[in-house]
C-alpha cells in the first residue's frame, strides 16, 4: 500500500487533466472520500488519510492545524504533483484552509464540505468535548456517531474508523487544534472557494461557516437542506454532484477577477 516518506496514505483513483486532493474529516479514513470519489468522473483524484488517522498512524500527528497542513502538504509533494484542487471535508476543509495559505503556490481551487469554521469552537462545546472524553470507548462513540447522524444506518462504519486515530491526534484536535482561530487569515485567500453546507449538520454553526465565506474574496456557499455532517456516508451522490459544477465552472473561468458569488440554498 502506498505511503509517503512521512508515513501518509494516499490512494488515486480516476483519471482526467485536473488532480484533485481530497482530505477526510475528523476520524475518518480514506474510506469516506473514496465514496464520493465514485461519483466523480473526469478527474484524477487523490485521497490522503490525515495524520494519526486509518493507515497514517505513524506520521507525526499532534492535531495543531500547522503541523498537520505541513506534514499532509509534503505528504503531497512526495507523490509528485504540482498543481491541484483541494476538497476538505470537516477538519480536512480546516487543513486545507491552512495548506492554502501557508502554500499556496500548487493550489488552484478550494472546496470545503461541511467545513469546519475557521474561527474555532470554545471549550464549552458539548459535541467537540463529549467526542474527546469518548476516546477509544466504542459504545461512547457509537452513540456519538448516532447523535450527528441524519442516516445511522449509513453512518455506522465511522465508529470503527474512530477506533484507529491516535490518542496524541484525538486530544490534540479535539482539546487543542479545535479551539484555534484562523479566520483573520480568510481574506488572504485568493482561488476560487466554495464551500458546500448542511441544513442539518448539528456539528458546526452554520453561521460561523457563512461568516468564514464572508471574508474570503469572491467565495460562494451551497446550502444543502437534506445534508448532514455525515453527508460523506449519507448522500455522496449530492456532494460529488456540486463539487463538479463548481470545480467545471470556476476552474474554467479562473482567469476572470474575483467576483462576490454569494449563497445558494438547495
Amino acid at each position: 500500500m502506498p505511503h509517503t516518506s512521512s508515513g501518509i496514505y494516499w490512494e488515486e483513483h480516476g483519471q482526467g487533466p485536473l488532480t484533485l486532493v481530497m482530505l477526510p474529516g475528523f476520524g475518518a479514513s480514506a474510506d469516506l472520500m473514496t465514496g464520493i470519489a465514485r461519483h466523480l468522473s473526469g478527474f484524477r483524484v487523490l485521497i490522503f488519510d490525515l495524520p494519526g488517522h486509518g493507515q497514517s498512524v505513524r506520521a507525526p500527528a499532534d492535531g495543531r492545524l500547522s503541523t498537520l497542513a505541513a506534514t499532509l502538504h509534503d505528504a503531497i509533494n512526495d507523490v509528485g504533483v504540482d498543481a491541484y484542487c483541494l476538497v476538505g471535508y470537516s477538519l480536512g476543509s480546516a487543513i486545507a484552509v491552512r495548506i492554502a495559505l501557508d502554500y499556496p503556490d500548487g493550489v488552484r481551487a478550494l472546496v470545503g464540505v461541511v467545513p469546519w469554521n475557521a474561527a474555532g469552537t470554545t471549550a464549552g462545546d458539548e459535541v467537540i468535548a463529549g467526542f474527546d472524553a469518548a476516546y477509544g470507548n466504542v459504545e461512547a462513540l457509537t452513540q456519538g456517531v448516532a447523535a450527528i447522524s441524519v442516516d445511522p444506518s449509513k453512518t455506522s462504519s465511522l465508529t470503527s474508523s474512530m477506533l484507529t486515530v491516535t490518542e496524541q491526534m484525538w486530544h490534540g484536535w479535539l482539546a487543542g487544534g479545535a479551539l484555534t482561530s484562523q479566520a483573520d487569515e480568510l481574506s488572504e485567500i485568493r482561488i476560487p472557494t466554495c464551500y458546500i453546507l448542511g441544513g442539518k449538520d448539528v456539528v458546526v454553526d452554520q453561521a460561523k461557516q457563512l461568516d468564514d465565506v464572508r471574508r474570503i474574496p469572491g467565495s460562494r456557499a451551497v446550502l444543502l437542506s437534506e445534508l448532514g455532517h455525515l453527508c460523506g456516508l449519507e448522500m455522496p451522490d449530492v456532494v460529488a454532484n456540486e463539487i463538479s459544477n463548481f470545480l467545471e465552472t470556476e476552474i474554467s473561468n479562473r482567469c476572470q477577477p474575483p467576483v462576490e458569488k454569494g449563497i445558494s440554498v438547495v
